[in-house]
């Protein structure tokens, strides 16, 4: 099942967005001023959930919220830096919200790329994404080969089916990106 986040009313506060790409994430960094290149629209970004492609729509960060519900969103080096965002839960599991805590994902100080590439918690999807499910994510935190750092910052970005992000006038971000170095 594929799904989309999609963004509403034409401005768009991205924070899910390429528009964040620092490993040091602080709590204001995720916002930024953004909407569709030609002004309309909203914009929209793919994302993993339990290795399967999912879609949603970029409302920006919630001022003032720290935390707020279960659902939380897994930035791999950087938002959007390196792959896709990875979500924990989709629309119709307990748990989902299209309110999400963020969380940063780094290599572990001593451990490289090619020791989660070795590791069972790599997706079968890479070099496209090296994580596409929580909780492959939280198994190589486990292990020690990973990080994840929460910066205490929630974002709204509401899941929406793969139509819903390709319609006319949404501008979906690309899904190109570069090749992970061998520490993030």
């Amino acid at each position: 099942m594929r799904w989309m986040i999609v963004i509403l009313g034409g401005l768009v506060l991205t924070a899910c967005a390429d528009g964040v790409t620092s490993p040091d994430l602080e709590a204001g960094a995720l916002v930024a001023s953004m909407s569709a290149p030609d002004g309309t629209g909203v914009l929209t970004a793919n994302g993993w959930y339990e290795e399967e492609e999912i879609y949603y729509l970029l409302l920006g960060q919630e001022e003032g919220v720290t935390a707020r519900g279960e659902n939380d969103l897994y930035l791999i080096g950087g938002d959007r830096e390196y792959q896709a965002n990875v979500a924990e839960f989709i629309p119709g599991e307990a748990g989902y919200s299209p309110h999400w805590n963020v969380n940063m994902v780094h290599t572990a100080p001593g451990y490289t790329l090619e020791d989660i590439l070795a590791s069972p918690w790599v997706s079968g999807h890479y070099p496209e994404a090296l994580f596409d499910d929580v909780a492959d994510i939280r198994a190589a935190a486990q292990a020690g080969l990973v990080t994840i750092a929460t910066p205490g910052v929630v974002v709204l970005c509401p899941i929406l089916s793969e139509e819903g992000a390709e319609a006319p006038g949404n501008t979906e971000l690309s899904e190109e990106f570069p090749d992970f170095p061998q520490e993030f």
